[in-house]
Order: structure tokens, then C-alpha cells, then sequence
């Protein structure tokens, strides 16, 4: 009963991720990089260019959570909501420096793979 109990909690834990969207899992992508460039060492890898990635990753997965919006409308008959994708200034600099940082990190992480 008790290992019931544990996969149910992992499989709570995955379901609370959300990760329905691209951004979601590029956020989620972006902070598993930056722990991993803290937390382990990696000889063939530089821990400051993956920590850059990460970073870059997860402040383009934030901009994207910044500008979701619920859109409604009333119809004949109820209401219709769905979801929009509206940025304003502070997640469009936010997406723009993010992608500055995956961009110039994702490269040198390739370069030092080779």
C-alpha cells in the first residue's frame, strides 16, 4: 500500500507541472539547466555557459506565462473564453533578453562541444 502511496505523489507532483504549453516546458527546461550547472560538474561543459542557457530559457518561458490571457466573449447564448497571447513592454524586454542570453550561451555550449 505504501509504494501506491509514493507513485501517486510523483504522479501529483508531474500533474501540478502543468506542462501543457511549449513555455511551460521551456521554463521548466531552463531551471532544471540552471540546477544542474550548481549542482553537478560536468567536465566536457562550462557550469557559467549552461547556467547563462538556463537562464536565457527560463526568462523566455516567464515573458510567454507574463503575456497568457483569457480572451471572453458573450454569444447568443453564454460566454466564449479562450486564451490569448498579448505581451506588453515589461515581457516583450523580458523574451528579448532571454533570447539574447539562449542565443549567445547556446552557442558557446555548442563551441565547447566540439
Amino acid at each position: 500500500m505504501k509504494n501506491s502511496e509514493e507513485n501517486n505523489t510523483g504522479m501529483k507532483i508531474l500533474e501540478n507541472l502543468k506542462l501543457d504549453t511549449w513555455w511551460g516546458i521551456v521554463l521548466y527546461m531552463g531551471v532544471a539547466c540552471m540546477a544542474a550547472s550548481l549542482f553537478i560538474k560536468v567536465d566536457f561543459i562550462e557550469q557559467k555557459h549552461l547556467f547563462g542557457f538556463g537562464l536565457g530559457m527560463f526568462l523566455i518561458g516567464l515573458s510567454f506565462i507574463m503575456a497568457n490571457k483569457t480572451a471572453t466573449t458573450f454569444i447568443h447564448g453564454g460566454m466564449l473564453s479562450t486564451k490569448i497571447t498579448q505581451h506588453n513592454f515589461i515581457s516583450v524586454i523580458i523574451l528579448i533578453i532571454g533570447l539574447v542570453l539562449t542565443g549567445i550561451f547556446g552557442f558557446l555550449v555548442i563551441k565547447k562541444l566540439m
